[in-house]
């Protein structure tokens, strides 16, 4: 049996039934606070526009409603837009691979499998299913693969795990997912680009890219068509190109290792702006700054310290920016605007970024996974240093963020409710997902235009 043969099985296989309490509750978790993003994300006009504009073309269908514009699109089209919300405001979730090979956010997988759910009219369970669907697979393949490592996106496995998403929600047989699997593999895999040099707002697309390849591998595996097998395993198989464990499900996936983002930023910015928001609160003059030396372990800086990443010229740049991250909390606490562009021009802002000074610590390297650690040693004027160190951001599993928090983390996003009665009621049927036959509260205010 190959690899893709027994992925499909084991997807095929995924049912409501095999989630308990526990679990259960792990789950409306992530889509409650997956859905505090989105509606975070509903605050971007400029991407609206783009959205607008792309659902306006007159070689897109109408099938699927497209948040934000209150038009409608091909499903394909209305998967990708969706998907962009999912990650716009940088507020997803984070999982992390256990032995360090690769990590995935697996609640870019809610607006997906929202928006099956509310085009195949389906209610809470069956979507509370498809995510567990996702959320597993998407930590299963980051715990095979490590695409980064050989320059490849992160998302470049997304394709894989989004098309066995889309065909579980569909219903297709095992042969069907199969196939699906070895199209999606044939439709290209993704390079690293999009988080090299100056990061563009693409970086917020890649997932949302993959779901939208996934739907067109599906359907061409509903259709009959074939593709190569082996698409794992064979010759020139995507094994040959990314680093990879020696099995596939195992170790188990284990969603209750999931961090949650306090912060609407890369997972590997949180600790770094817990840190500065410590060392802030005990220096009374930011003015009076005159170096920051920020110290972090090898995957971070790759991803958020290199040199271009000083520099960011993009809202996705900045929030995979170390440097511009701290910068923004030792002056104030982050907000969702700090990483627009008119708060980017900040005099104060640039001149403390262009202070801020980004390294590798071996030492930091050395307890990664087990530890994100991050250290930072702010200089005065006077002389004197401030310093402050965490091992994890608040809202990793070792310190969680709270029920609570992430209630009033909805709160907060949930911007453009119709009252706060409907915000409240929104949020009790969240908690109360697998009891909701319908889930039109729950996609309805998405779908409004904001434009």
């Amino acid at each position: 049996m190959t690899l893709e043969e027994q992925i499909a099985q084991r997807t095929a296989q995924m049912r409501f039934e095999e989630i308990d309490n526990d679990l259960l509750h792990v789950l409306k978790r992530n889509i409650l606070d997956s859905y505090a993003g989105i509606c975070g994300s509903l605050a971007d006009i400029d991407m609206l526009r783009n959205f607008d504009r792309l659902a306006a073309d007159p070689l897109v269908g109408d099938d699927v409603a497209v948040w934000g514009i209150d038009r409608r699109a091909g499903l394909a089209d209305a998967v990708f837009m969706n998907a962009i919300l999912g990650r716009r405001s940088d507020l997803l979730d984070t999982y992390l691979s256990p032995n360090a090979m690769g990590g995935s956010h697996p609640s870019d997988n809610v607006a997906l499998a929202l928006t099956l759910a509310t085009h195949l009219s389906r209610g809470g369970r069956q979507l509370i299913e498809s995510v567990f669907v996702a959320f597993t697979l998407s930590a299963a393949f980051s715990t095979y693969y490590d695409p980064e490592s050989a320059n490849y996106d992160h998302d470049a496995v997304a394709p894989f795990y989004t098309a066995l998403t889309i065909g579980h929600a569909l219903g297709l047989d095992e042969a069907q997912l199969t196939t699906a699997q070895r199209i999606a593999g044939m439709l290209g895999l993704d390079t690293n680009q999009a988080a090299l040099g100056q990061v563009t707002d693409w970086k917020h697309c890649t997932y949302a890219s993959a779901g939208m390849r996934a739907v067109q591998a599906v359907k061409l595996a509903r259709a009959g068509f074939d593709a190569p097998a082996e698409i794992y395993e064979g010759a020139a198989g995507v094994d040959r190109f990314f680093p990879h464990a020696d099995t596939f499900f195992e170790p188990p996936v284990d969603l209750s290792k999931i961090i949650f983002k306090r912060w609407p930023a890369l997972v590997f910015c949180q600790t770094p702006i817990d840190v500065a928001l410590d060392v802030a609160e005990r220096i009374e003059d930011p003015g009076a700054i005159e170096s920051v030396d920020v110290r972090t372990f090898e995957l971070a800086f790759r991803n958020g310290g290199r040199e271009a990443a000083a520099r960011p010229t993009s809202r996705a740049g900045r929030t995979h920016s170390i440097a511009y991250c701290v910068a923004t909390a030792l002056l104030k606490p982050i907000a969702y605007d700090d990483f627009d562009e008119p708060r980017s021009r900040d005099a104060d802002l640039q001149r403390l970024l262009a202070r801020v000074s980004v390294t590798e610590d071996a030492s930091l390297t050395a307890a990664y996974p087990a530890a994100s650690s991050c250290e930072i040693s702010v200089t005065l004027a006077d002389g004197s240093t401030v310093s402050a160190r965490r091992e994890v951001p608040v809202g990793d599993p070792s310190d969680p963020l709270t029920d609570d928090d992430l209630t009033a983390k909805l709160r907060e996003y949930f911007f453009f409710a119709a009252n706060a009665a409907e915000r409240e009621d929104v949020i009790a049927r969240l908690w109360d997902l697998e009891n909701q036959d319908d889930i039109s509260w729950l996609a309805g205010p998405l779908e409004r235009r904001r434009l």
